[in-house]
């Protein structure tokens, strides 16, 4: 491979580790990569981005909550009531109804990689099942993303 094709490769893979639908995967078919090519190596990154955000967001989420805590200490007398948005309301909607898969199934697609797994590691406690169901979204998505070049 010459440095060129080493370039491309490495961009797809850092471009799957964050933003997978949008990025990562039309990224690797503008390069003019194959169907094998395009699936594995946006797989290998989204799995190693979803890997990292896993376990990154329980430290994330702790420090959330320290500097949460010492927000609230310090405004005893000036309380924010909660603002529900059209985006908070879809997550609770999806959490409820679909629980994990759907959180997961977003995720690539609709949510960025980051952002998917701080939710799924906010609502649900096991680590390793919140990988398998995001490993399983992202080969779903890789799959059916690059088949379109296949079929067109």
């Amino acid at each position: 491979m010459d440095p060129s094709s080493w370039l491309e490769v490495v961009s797809v893979f850092l471009m799957s580790t964050v933003k997978f639908v949008f990025g990562g995967v039309p990224l690797a078919l503008l390069y003019g990569f194959s169907f094998f090519k395009t699936v594995t190596i946006t797989c290998l990154g989204g799995f190693t981005g979803s890997s990292f955000f896993v376990y990154a967001s329980d430290k994330i989420i702790a420090y959330y909550k320290k500097r949460k805590a010492h927000k609230e200490l310090e405004n005893l007398s000036t309380r924010k009531k909660k603002n529900f948005t059209r985006k908070n309301k879809f997550i609770v909607i999806v959490k409820k109804r679909f629980g994990l898969l759907g959180i997961s199934l977003l995720t690539p697609s609709f949510l960025s990689i980051p952002i998917g797994c701080f939710l799924a590691v906010r609502y649900f406690k096991d680590k390793q099942r919140i990988i398998i169901y995001m490993f399983g979204s992202i080969l779903f998505w890789s799959v059916a993303i690059s088949s379109f070049k296949l079929l067109f």
